[in-house]
């Protein structure tokens, strides 16, 4: 239990050697911060929640100094120094004589006007504020590898124990009214099957590298744009390496998740894009959803811990409510299969951009070209050099590859697994189908329509006449088929993704990446 003398006494503008006109307090369930005219000191609670344990002096002094050692990585002017409160005889110092009673951590104060919660609420960031954040947030992380020989953090089993910590404390913590029963009981499942299908993923991200010392709570208060255009990124997690040693698909889908939930989607969607453009870090987009729904979990039941400490607060409440909801939303399209067709002209880079999705997502994939080819009993290099609209080429072959298509679709999606059609899709009947497919089965079904000029194309159809392809497309079949070609109007703006591949494949992908999430419902 703190000391309400103590706290009295910071609270007083005498008792720091600053001048200062007054002093301002806030409050957490964690610590106390004292606001003076120029800076901040923050006194730690000595309290013990399980996942942080601030109940001793000799506790709170390390974690003092590890905050200031941790934050100084994304704010080294603003950390200043670890100071000891003391008791003498005429009451409580700082930096003084006396008794050792506690410490706080002084930091120079910004301006709250600064932070990216006030600018938002303002609309004063434009989208390459954000950009710019994700370039510094994905070079921090660069620099900062977990310490060797640590391992086992990022991995399932423990991201499993932290769920399963999480529903415990929510329980207990958030009433029914904040989170309902129902709601919880989604939630959870929709986690326990995720977890149960996509082990390898997590597995995956380990391997790859991906699992850093980051900074853990990055939400949007904590992020500050100066007059002077640069940035500071304050409170990290110091208390409990599990918090901090994690997927960098968390750290990004925690600011992604703050500004949702402030009601800014679309900066959020650009955000996580310049992120993981930055990182080259396509896979990131397995796991974002997952990670969104955690984070606004965690927010919720710690708004529901402050509920428990300070019953009444209505907007704190509310809060809440809107963390779970939507971390319900998110959990939902957890467990909603995608289905994925390419549409476009010969030549167009349907084929590459459907590889590296899949390669990202970790989609099944199905060609029409090899399939075409198998159904015919060729072997997939085989060239048919054969006119436009004959032989394996016919009407009636192209219905039973697009039926085949639509066949191995469905099987994988009952599966509950994601599916990509690498196909020109070129006649809105067999787009059509698969939309009424993927409605059946509860996928969310997006065509991306790829486009480059015919100059490119001819270009990149000359060369493929050099080397061995699955395709028979020839420049002489191209203006049969783009005249052929049935323009796509049956999907709503949101489902139906232009992705221009004149440029490199890598930018187009990430490009397709982006807006798949963005769309989704």
């Amino acid at each position: 239990m703190l000391d309400p003398a103590l706290r009295a006494a910071l609270a007083d503008p005498a008792f720091y050697p600053e001048p200062t006109t007054r002093v301002e307090v806030r409050e957490t369930h964690i610590s106390l911060v004292f606001l003076t005219d120029r800076y901040a000191y923050k006194l730690k609670k000595p309290v013990d929640l399980g996942f942080l344990d601030y109940s001793t002096l000799a506790r709170r002094r390390f974690y003092c100094l590890q905050e200031l050692l941790l934050n100084r990585r994304l704010s080294p002017d603003v950390y200043l120094a670890v100071l000891p409160i003391r008791r003498g005889p005429q009451g409580y110092v700082l930096d003084g004589e006396g008794a050792l009673v506690d410490y706080v951590l002084k930091m120079r104060r910004l301006p709250d006007e600064r932070t990216l919660q006030s600018l938002l609420q303002r609309g004063e960031v434009p989208l390459p504020v954000l950009e710019r954040l994700a370039q510094q947030l994905a070079a921090f992380h660069q620099a900062h590898p977990l310490p060797t020989p640590v391992t086992g953090y990022g991995s399932l089993a423990q991201v499993r124990h932290d769920w399963e910590e999480n529903f415990a404390q929510a329980q207990t913590a958030c009433p029914a009214a904040v989170l309902p029963p129902a709601q919880a009981q989604q939630i959870r499942e929709a986690v326990q099957d995720f977890l149960a299908r996509r082990a390898g993923w997590f597995a995956q991200r380990c391997d790859a590298g991906r699992i850093r010392d980051c900074h853990g709570d990055l939400r949007a208060e904590h992020i500050y744009l100066l007059p002077d255009g640069e940035l500071r990124i304050l409170d990290c997690i110091e208390f409990n390496k599990r918090f901090r040693y994690i997927d960098v698909a968390s750290e990004v889908a925690f600011l992604a998740m703050d500004l949702e939930r402030l009601g800014f989607a679309s900066l959020a969607h650009g955000f996580v894009a310049a992120y993981a453009r930055t990182a080259h870090d396509a896979s990131l987009y397995r796991l974002l959803d997952f990670y969104v729904c955690y984070r606004a979990y965690v927010r919720g039941k710690v708004a529901c811990l402050r509920l428990r400490e300070a019953p009444g607060q209505e907007e704190v409440a509310r809060d809440a409510a809107r963390c779970f909801a939507l971390a319900a939303r998110y959990a939902a399209r957890c467990r909603r299969p995608l289905l994925l067709l390419t549409s476009g002209l010969i030549g167009s880079g349907k084929s590459t951009l459907a590889a590296g999705l899949a390669a990202a997502l970790d989609l099944r994939r199905f060609s029409s070209d090899c399939l075409r080819k198998q159904l015919a009993g060729l072997a997939p290099e085989t060239p048919q050099r054969v006119a436009y609209g004959t032989g394996i080429y016919s009407a009636e072959a192209t219905r039973r590859t697009y039926e085949r298509l639509a066949e191995l679709a469905e099987a994988a999606l009952h599966q509950g697994e994601s599916v990509i059609l690498d196909a020109s899709f070129a006649k809105r009947a067999e787009r059509q189908r698969c939309q009424a497919l993927a409605a059946r089965l509860g996928a969310e079904c997006f065509v991306l329509e790829c486009l480059a000029p015919p100059e490119v194309i001819r270009q990149r159809l000359a060369a493929r006449q050099h080397q061995p392809s699955v395709s028979d497309g020839r420049w002489e079949l191209f203006a049969a088929f783009q005249r052929d070609y049935e323009p796509v109007t049956e999907f709503d703006p949101a489902h139906h993704l232009r992705i221009a591949t004149t440029g490199d494949a890598e930018r187009s992908l990430y490009e397709a990446l982006a807006a798949i999430h963005a769309g989704r419902s």
